[in-house]
């Protein structure tokens, strides 16, 4: 955990607009990795709202060239939020990003499963979560 997590209080939640930048003067998603932990930082990207198969990729790559470790979990279908496997993934998580897309997709398939019951558990604890 970072220095910012041993505090027991919540991360912070970190909207950004759509559209943010991604590949010059990444301001925002610089300040959610030193947030996370700097070089120290476990990124995990949810891309669920994204019908588009490389953007947890995409943010994988922008994360760790920000020093970031960093990986996607593929929850496409509600029943990936049931998974043990990606369920420990979460909790290894320092920061969670949520990429945008049809929020409708996302809620639908996070919506009461125990992935969304573990972002907020997570979130509590003091993980911070950002997405745009």
């Amino acid at each position: 955990m970072s220095q910012d997590q041993n505090k027991n209080t919540r991360g912070w939640v970190i909207p950004i607009g759509g559209a943010e930048k991604k590949f010059r003067d990444r301001v925002i998603l610089k300040r959610f990795c030193e947030l996370a932990g700097k070089d120290d930082a476990k990124i995990l990207v949810i891309p669920t709202a994204s019908e588009l198969e490389d953007t947890g990729p995409r943010y994988v790559e922008i994360f760790e060239a920000m020093g970031a470790t960093s990986k996607y979990i593929p929850v496409n279908e509600r029943e990936d939020c049931f998974k043990e496997e990606i369920q420990e993934s979460l909790s290894q998580a320092t920061g969670i990003f949520i990429t945008g897309g049809n929020q409708l997709r996302l809620s639908t398939i996070l919506g009461g499963t125990p992935v969304a019951k573990l972002i907020r558990s997570l979130h509590a604890s003091g993980v911070h979560v950002a997405g745009t």
